[in-house]
């Protein structure tokens, strides 16, 4: 694939996932809804502790529920009692079922029936503090509209000038689609907080209205100033706090703060989710973009014989940096037709290898000799022997370093070989990408930072954004893991007029990848075909020279050995140390700030 091509690719792979990445945070909520959602959610509240709520739920799928429901963390209960509780006083329904409720001990209370079945099964399914409605038939598809009204006992703390109110409406609760709070008696209201910040504020006569929605189990509440006239009308549970006012402030203004770092680090993860992408393109033109050649697209000659095969597996046929056993092969079919070594076939469909001298080889060829002479007796390498080798060692745990050097050896003569070379003809472009890597976990760390601290109540009013803000800054994360799995000549460059012969062995493997091709520039000397077949399987497509030659019927003594290469690495491959398979036995309600408010739980159902 081309430079242009792969930037292209890259453009459209990592834009693609910040696009769905973003639009999959944005709508997730409504995808995870479940099968029961509130549709409307209204609520109103009056400085002397009344609370109506309207619930309407939207069942989408018929006989699946049996009781919608609203459930408190406080003391639920149908008389007043003497401490911070909510008492129960009406409730309206417009669709035939129960309404119930099962106070702080556990009583059930059932309108309009004394059934003890009934009962029996409300006090069975029901929370502690529970008020819904019962359709012991399940309810059908469709909406229920419920009201409730309940008389609030609150804590509420106060000094010499300001009372403070934190009414915590709903923490564990189903969706809320539409949210509408109105707080009553505003002339009594001095300041009011709503967590989150994101409800919207509207104020009216005597009234302010918060609206907007509500996420599954996302705090709603509201954090409340009053004068302190206020006590001689809310009949709850006075406590005197020096400073009621300032500590309201003080608090709130940092959860303020903290939603609002929330909010631009949100911001800045889907800003850099959408630039990356771009940001690739303009590294790729500045470092990366590499000067035009004109190439054939099939060359049916080899570019630069003088080339070891192992360096054209590390540096032509895919990315400068990667090496694999192909080199390795290559480099076998190279020393075997420089007399080096000889290789023969056998009827077992194994190998023999003569090892003969090593004069004038590089160092990853003295590598090879001498990896080879640790297998070999007499200076001749037996595959069969190579079998039975091996297992000696794989059994033996006084010979585990052995067996353990040469798997460490097979491993650089396969998979890493001399990469130094590669710096002699390309500039590796990976380096520029670690601007991304580090800003992308940095983000990353931030938001899950930002995500526990909201997780275990220290920031709860960020709950929801926490965890948009945590998904979202996995998406530049990705985009650089991505870009970073792209060839490193994408972002460097090819020294000298190595690019040209890079796209001259691009055109050769093609030309070998071409069976068609080969048969029609068919040479004679077999040399030429040796010489194919070694580069060929440098370039990982000596298999199909193979099949060209057995087509062809050309009679070379390699065109044998070339299938049975892998025969050689495979039992070291395989092996596994015996410390490796032995087993072993081992141990196996009311204060000041989000989520401090009195109440608290929320719609459900079952």
């Amino acid at each position: 694939m081309s430079e242009e091509r792969q930037i292209i690719a890259l453009m459209f792979l990592t834009l693609t996932i910040a696009v769905l990445g973003l639009m999959v945070i944005t709508y997730l909520p409504s995808f995870t809804e479940g099968g029961v959602v509130v549709d409307e959610y209204k609520t109103f509240f009056y400085v002397d502790g009344t609370l109506i709520e309207n619930y309407v739920y939207e069942i989408k799928h018929s006989n699946r529920f049996r009781m919608l429901y609203r459930v408190w963390d406080a003391p639920l209960s149908i008389t007043q009692l003497n401490e911070p509780s909510i008492q129960f006083l009406n409730a309206s329904i417009n669709s035939e079922a129960f309404v119930y409720l099962k106070d702080f001990q556990g009583v059930v209370w059932l309108q309009n029936s004394s059934s003890k079945s009934l009962i029996n099964e409300v006090e069975s399914l029901a929370y502690l503090n529970e008020v819904g409605i019962f359709n012991p038939e399940g309810f059908k598809a469709g909406k229920y509209n419920v009201t409730y009204v309940f008389k609030i006992y609150p804590p509420i703390e106060y000094d010499e000038n300001y009372c403070h109110l934190n009414l915590k409406l709903a923490d564990e609760h189903l969706t809320y689609r539409k949210v509408e709070v109105t707080l009553k008696d505003a002339n009594y209201v001095l300041k009011v907080f709503p967590h989150p910040p994101t409800l919207k504020i509207i104020e009216k006569e005597n009234e302010i209205v918060f609206y907007g929605r509500s996420d599954k189990n996302e705090l709603l509440e509201l954090e409340i100033l009053f004068k302190k006239d206020v006590l001689n009308i809310i009949n709850g549970f006075p406590e005197k706090v020096n400073n009621v006012a300032e500590l309201t402030f003080k608090i709130n203004r940092y959860e303020l703060i903290q939603y609002s770092l929330s909010l631009i680090l949100l911001k800045i993860n889907q800003l850099f989710s959408l630039t990356f992408p771009f940001l690739f393109l303009l590294v790729y033109v500045a470092y990366g973009k590499e000067k035009r050649f004109t190439v054939p697209k099939y060359l049916s000659f080899t570019p630069n014989n003088k080339l070891k095969p192992w360096i054209v597996n590390l540096i032509f046929k895919s990315d400068p940096l990667n090496f694999d056993e192909d080199g390795f092969y290559a480099t076998l079919l190279d020393l075997h037709r420089r007399g080096k070594i000889k290789i023969k076939t056998k009827d077992s469909k194994g190998l023999t290898i003569q090892l003969i001298n090593d004069e004038g080889l590089d160092n990853y060829e003295k590598r090879v000799i001498m990896f080879l002479k640790g297998l070999s007796r007499n200076n001749a390498v037996d595959t069969d022997e190579i079998k039975k080798f091996v297992k000696t060692l794989s059994l033996s745990r006084e010979l585990e370093w052995k067996l353990l050097e040469l798997k460490n050896e097979l491993f650089y003569l396969t998979k890493k070989a001399e990469q130094s070379v590669s710096e002699s003809y390309v500039i590796n472009g990976r380096r520029k990408l670690i601007p991304f890597i580090v800003t992308s976990i940095f983000l990353l760390l931030i938001s899950m930072l930002l995500f526990f601290n909201s997780v275990f109540n220290l920031i709860p009013s960020i709950h929801s954004i926490s965890t948009n803000i945590l998904v979202s800054s996995f998406i530049p994360l990705i985009q650089s893991l991505i870009a970073l799995a792209f060839p490193s000549t994408l972002f460097g460059k090819w020294r000298s007029s190595f690019y040209k012969e890079k796209l001259e062995w691009d055109a050769f493997k093609r030309f070998l990848s071409d069976l068609a091709l080969i048969k029609k520039y068919s040479p004679e000397d077999l040399s030429i075909w040796g010489e194919w077949l070694i580069y060929g399987a440098a370039l990982g497509v000596g298999d199909n020279v193979v099949k060209a030659m057995k087509t062809l019927k050309i009679p070379l003594e390699e065109l044998n050995v070339m299938n049975n290469l892998p025969i050689i690495i495979q039992p070291i491959i395989t092996a596994v140390p015996v410390s490796k398979t032995e087993t072993y036995s081992g141990f196996g309600g009311g204060g000041f700030g989000s989520g401090g408010g009195f109440g608290g739980g929320g719609a459900g159902a079952r």
